[in-house]
């Protein structure tokens, strides 16, 4: 009996583990396990960039496995997926994570029991959680009812990148459950006004997100180190996999910049230039007190700048970025962040491109290794389970405000209606792409 595409994705599989166990070990890194409770380089992109064949050995080694799933478990899998993430927040907010990195023989487990009389708890309430933050993956239950953190675990003690990510704003929940209704349903179905989503009606306000957050100052630091984490993971690619030393331009003005950190990196690495980091007044606050090494230097400014008026920085000095704004926003919207940008120099727009699902590529295309060339595994172009993320972040953003990941055509449609060109997409060793423009002339 043929089994076609179970082969494929065999040989697929097979040929992406080879090539991630052979890029480890020309790197020099320690292997991976699940029972070590010591952080693996790998466990953390703000700070270790992977080689391109071991960054795409990865995601094609996540497969496609809803070619063997049971449809049912799967559909049961998405309904629970909830309680995965509750599990989590609720073993970081009340300080299990933390203590358990820091006994004596982390390896070793600590009892329900014990945690439970520690922290004034249920063990019967206890055991369950654990077990399901264990069964993802995130722990270790050393024996009946006794549970380790390994390594990847660790990213949720305090100060990591895990535990920066935050626990989810009060009504999220209820922003998730309006989705059906909201679409579907509701008088705003056929709306794409930014203050007509699924947001509006779980926060019961008239104001878009972002309106929502400046009124709502104690979210203004949770969110800002949300985004500043979620940017952080590829920051080191940014710096790394686009030729900033080919810009005509001294001066990078990055637009909606948060806290100033893609810039601060970008400074880093090539001294020669000089920054802008524009944002909301509330924000740059917080830029110059994250970054003071390089305002006091005078190479990065900060300024109160709002991204929809018409852009004081104007010259041929100027380069702009635009990293994860545009995706928050409607097309509409999106054009205007962007039409105010007169310049004969590049706009730098850092977001995710879009893979269609419907067609497929071949390992030839994206793994750089010799023999790929006698090779010829078809897989989804969008990587299948790889780019669950991917798809996920584009219905959060249409949640949110109406925004949406777009694809490679629906970008070049909108920066043309802004009278821009895209002139080169570079890829990244992350989810997000560069897709440089340039006035259309």
């Amino acid at each position: 009996m043929i089994h076609a595409e179970l082969d494929r994705l065999q040989s697929c599989l097979n040929f992406a583990l080879d090539t991630l166990r052979k890029e480890m070990d020309s790197s020099q890194l320690p292997p991976l396990s699940q029972y070590n409770s010591v952080e693996h380089p790998l466990d953390d992109p703000t700070t270790y960039l992977p080689s391109t064949a071991l960054f795409e050995a990865r995601r094609l080694s996540l497969g496609e496995s809803t070619l063997y799933s049971v449809p049912l478990d799967k559909r049961m899998d998405e309904r629970l997926a909830a309680y995965v993430a509750v599990c989590t927040d609720t073993l970081i907010k009340t300080g299990i994570i933390d203590y358990l990195s820091d006994v004596p023989n982390p390896s070793r487990g600590v009892s329900a029991a014990e945690l439970a009389s520690k922290f004034e708890l249920d063990s019967q309430k206890l055991v369950p959680i654990l077990r399901c933050y264990a069964a993802n993956g995130w722990a270790r239950e050393t024996c009946d009812s006794s549970f380790a953190l390994n390594r990847c675990s660790r990213t949720f003690i305090k100060g990591h990148p895990g535990w920066r990510l935050g626990l989810p704003t009060p009504g999220f929940m209820t922003m998730v459950e309006a989705v059906p209704h909201w679409a579907t349903e509701s008088d705003w179905k056929l709306s794409r006004s930014p203050t007509q989503t699924a947001f509006q009606i779980a926060f019961k306000t008239p104001l878009h997100r972002f309106s929502w957050i400046m009124q709502n100052q104690g979210t203004v630091i949770s969110v800002s180190d949300h985004i500043q984490v979620i940017g952080d993971m590829s920051t080191p690619s940014i710096v790394a996999d686009y030729p900033w030393e080919q810009l005509e331009t001294s001066v990078i003005v990055d637009c909606g910049g948060g806290m100033g950190g893609l810039v601060s990196a970008i400074l880093d690495a090539h001294p020669s230039f000089r920054a802008v980091v524009q944002d909301t007044e509330g924000i740059v606050s917080l830029t110059e007190e994250r970054r003071p090494r390089h305002v006091e230097s005078g190479i990065l400014k900060v300024e109160v700048h709002d991204f929809f008026q018409p852009q004081r920085r104007i010259g041929n000095e100027y380069s702009f970025i635009l990293r994860h704004i545009m995706h928050n926003w409607p097309d509409k919207e999106a054009a205007s962040v962007a039409r105010p940008i007169f310049i004969s120099s590049k706009i730098l727009i850092i977001d995710i491109v879009a893979v269609p699902n419907a067609d497929s590529t071949s390992t030839k295309s994206f793994l750089l290794d010799s023999h790929a060339n006698d090779l010829d595994y078809s897989i989804p172009s969008h990587f299948g389970s790889a780019s669950e993320q991917v798809s996920a972040v584009s219905v959060h953003m249409l949640t949110l405000m109406n925004g949406c990941e777009r694809s490679l055509h629906e970008w070049k449609t909108l920066v043309k209606g802004c009278g821009l060109r895209i002139t080169n997409v570079y890829s990244l060793r992350a989810h997000p792409s560069i897709i440089e423009c340039a006035l259309d002339t």
